[in-house]
């Protein structure tokens, strides 16, 4: 895989056609990534049954805590990287990717060992219910000893996307996650090892990611190349990593944190309502999807076209981000929340869990569009290398909201719905949140 021959230069051609060529990689690959989700939980609900699908979902936010804010963290190098390419700065290129990749792996080790050594107290903490407590520390402990290798993967894939290359990540991500379904099979079906067996496909196939993203970093023409005799922290970067990182990390953790308090809420209504959830989850994989690659695309092309000094190609492109995704968006919204309940029967066949996954989507379906709104903006916002403002308002419209929502207005009317509406209140007041900081900012974009 020569990476050199697909990457893509954002600060030429038509706005349109460029995004669309650079964003469909980034699109498949988190599509791709998605449906083996979905497929996994198919594996598990069928084969291991509702017991395990409820283990695995009922940490699934917890799961994201190390993973998001070190990725996060990561994310400054994706952004320093783009301004550099744009710029044509290429010994600065170099540099900043090989103090990124040592990053990776020395920071990812780290994380690896402490997620491991707390995740019993974490299990507890989130009120895991007893029946399936056991399969969810185990699967929990099975998947953070791969952290290291995940932190490569996604530090290599950003470094590569930096540069305009967003087909090559594509590729290794294919590759990695049919290696996945196919050890599912084995492992979960054929030698019924449950929870246990998703856990190791998970690590193995993360493994093989992370092995081939290095073989390609380390083969490529591009100016990101890297020569194992130059791994090495430079300061100057490494300053600049965690100056732009840093935000981001913290931003990344809010999501998982809030959603790990609502899931720990969520916990406390059985196996039938974390199912449902779980479900649902699967079901509306596409939104999130649409939504983390605009995000991504749009900070790599507002990036390259702020390097390049090109500010008002940068606001034409957030407009024609926001243009496409809302498209996105509006099919997929009517479709989960037309066909539902056919969609729910493909995951699971309990009928009080897929009328329970019906009644969430009928809520939730015709207001996605708010939270993707704030995300691709916020995109948008890091790309110009403001990475501490969208830290702040995700803080307080992610964070704040939904924890206060959990304390203090679901106990007085304590329904699994009510829990539910606190997501729809953060996205609200998140994304108006956000307009008005472009508004008020709108000469820097």
């Amino acid at each position: 895989m020569d990476a050199s021959s697909k990457n893509i230069n954002l600060t030429e051609g038509k706005i349109r056609k460029v995004m669309l060529k650079f964003i469909l990689p980034i699109f498949l690959g988190t599509l791709f990534q998605s449906l083996y989700n979905t497929i996994d939980a198919i594996i598990v609900g069928r084969f291991a049954g509702k017991e395990a699908l409820a283990a695995i979902e009922s940490v699934l936010n917890f799961h994201r805590l190390p993973v998001s804010f070190f990725v996060g963290l990561s994310s400054g190098a994706t952004i320093i990287i783009s301004q550099y390419f744009g710029a044509n700065k290429k010994e600065d290129v170099s540099k900043a990717s090989h103090t990124a990749i040592l990053f990776a792996m020395l920071g990812g080790l780290l994380l690896s060992i402490i997620s491991c050594l707390f995740t019993p107290f974490f299990i507890r903490l989130i009120k895991v219910p007893k029946e399936i407590f056991y399969q969810a520390q185990i699967y929990t402990i099975i998947c953070f000893s791969g952290i290291v290798v995940v932190m490569i993967y996604n530090i290599g894939s950003g470094i590569l996307r930096a540069l305009g290359d967003s087909k090559t990540p594509f590729y290794i991500l294919i590759i990695s996650n049919i290696l996945n379904i196919v050890l599912d099979l084995i492992l979960v079906i054929v030698f019924r090892l449950g929870v246990i067996g998703v856990g190791l496909a998970t690590l193995l196939s993360q493994i093989v990611s992370a092995i081939l993203i290095f073989i390609v970093l380390i083969k490529t023409n591009l100016d990101c190349k890297i020569y194992i005799n130059k791994i090495r922290f430079y300061k100057k970067y490494l300053k600049e990593i965690f100056r732009l990182g840093l935000p981001i990390g913290v931003q990344s953790v809010l999501y998982p944190i809030s959603n790990t308090i609502i899931q720990s809420s969520i916990n406390t209504f059985g196996v039938n309502s974390i199912a449902a959830w779980a479900v649902s989850g699967k079901l509306d994989f596409l939104i999130w999807t649409v939504s983390d690659a605009f995000s991504i695309a749009l900070s790599t092309f507002v990036a390259q076209n702020y390097g390049a000094e090109k500010h008002q190609r940068a606001r034409d492109g957030i407009k024609v981000a926001l243009f496409m995704s809302m498209v996105a968006i509006f099919v997929i919204s009517f479709t989960l929340y037309i066909w539902n309940k056919p969609l729910a029967y493909f995951l699971i066949e309990d009928k009080n869990i897929v009328n329970l996954t019906s009644q969430i989507l009928r809520l939730i379906a015709p207001l996605y569009f708010i939270y993707v709104i704030g995300d691709v903006i916020s995109g948008a916002i890091r790309g110009i290398g403001d990475t501490f403002n969208p830290m702040i308002i995700n803080i307080f419209g992610i964070c704040v909201c939904r924890v206060l929502w959990i304390f203090f207005i679901v106990p007085l009317n304590p329904t699994f719905f009510m829990v539910l509406y606190g997501f729809i209140v953060s996205w609200i007041i998140t994304t108006s949140m956000y307009i008005v900081y472009v508004i008020y900012k709108r000469k820097s974009f």
